[in-house]
């Protein structure tokens, strides 16, 4: 009998069912390894789309492939613009403190960007208004001629910048129009400062303007004076006679104010000697009476 047949067929399914074997093994171990390198890898998260003139989140207004950043709106991923600030993202506080009347108020401006972009400002869109009970005193906003600095200022989401608007300390017709005459310093009393970007107010004060100091008088003049009224009260002089001394003595000052104009020298003496001789003449008729 025959068995190499037999044999072969055997072989054969053996060989097949080892096959059938390892190509199993095969692909359950894909299998695995598939299922580890899905679990490691991080799926990305599809960014959304912005479209041209879109409002974003942040109050700005984006073109298309723009997005708002701390630095700025990001355009590409490779250029950053830096907007204009919103109104909303910028709060101002005004200092001033008190000055004497016909001096100058220095008042300091703080402001802060409260939004989430970097953007820009100037002193240009901000505006100083001075105002006593419902008087208007004085209003850049009317001023002809811009009195701020038109420098561009950078503010980073949270930061501040600090600087100084100014008022003279005059009163003005319709906030920034000298009237006939000139203008006259504002009078001692109690102000608001404020300071508006465009027509919004974004921060005010109250500070006091004083009376102006009172210039001291002239010490020469008033040490000769006193000078001649104590000897008055001594007896040493009569009244009447100290008051002559004293106008004597008062015209002598106004001889030495005007020495530097180029009087006579000897004109000056003759003058003097002739107040000498009526005082002397004065105190001989008084003797005489007595």
């Amino acid at each position: 009998m025959n068995l190499w047949p037999r044999r072969i067929i055997t072989g054969l399914g053996l060989i097949l069912i080892l096959a059938l074997i390892v190509w199993g093994i095969v692909a359950a171990v894909r299998a695995i390894a598939g299922a580890f390198s899905a679990d490691s890898t991080p799926q990305s998260t599809p960014q959304p789309v912005v479209q041209s003139g879109a409002l974003d989140a942040s109050g700005y207004t984006l073109k298309g492939g723009q997005e708002a950043t701390a630095d700025g709106l990001l355009t590409d991923g490779t250029t950053i613009d830096i907007p204009a600030c919103l109104d909303r993202d910028i709060t101002a506080t005004a200092k001033a403190s008190s000055v004497a009347s016909g001096s100058a108020m220095p008042v300091t401006l703080t402001l802060e960007n409260r939004g989430s972009v970097a953007c820009s400002t100037s002193l240009t869109r901000f505006n100083l208004a001075v105002t006593t009970g419902d008087h208007q005193v004085y209003d850049s906003s009317r001023c002809a001629d811009s009195q701020q600095s038109s420098t561009t200022l950078l503010l980073r989401p949270g930061g501040t910048w600090s600087g100084t608007l100014r008022w003279d300390g005059y009163v003005y017709t319709n906030g920034c129009t000298a009237p006939a005459g000139g203008a006259s310093a504002a009078a001692a009393g109690t102000y608001k400062v404020a300071v508006a970007m465009g027509t919004r107010e974004v921060g005010s004060t109250v500070v006091d303007v004083t009376p102006a100091p009172t210039p001291a008088p002239q010490s020469g003049a008033v040490g000769r004076s006193r000078a001649a009224r104590g000897l008055a009260a001594a007896g040493r002089l009569p009244a009447d006679d100290a008051c002559v001394d004293g106008l004597s003595l008062m015209g002598q000052v106004l001889l030495d104010e005007l020495r530097p104009v180029g009087a006579d020298p000897l004109e000056r003496l003759q003058v003097r000697n002739g107040g000498r001789a009526q005082l002397r003449q004065r105190v001989e008729v008084r003797g005489h009476d007595l």
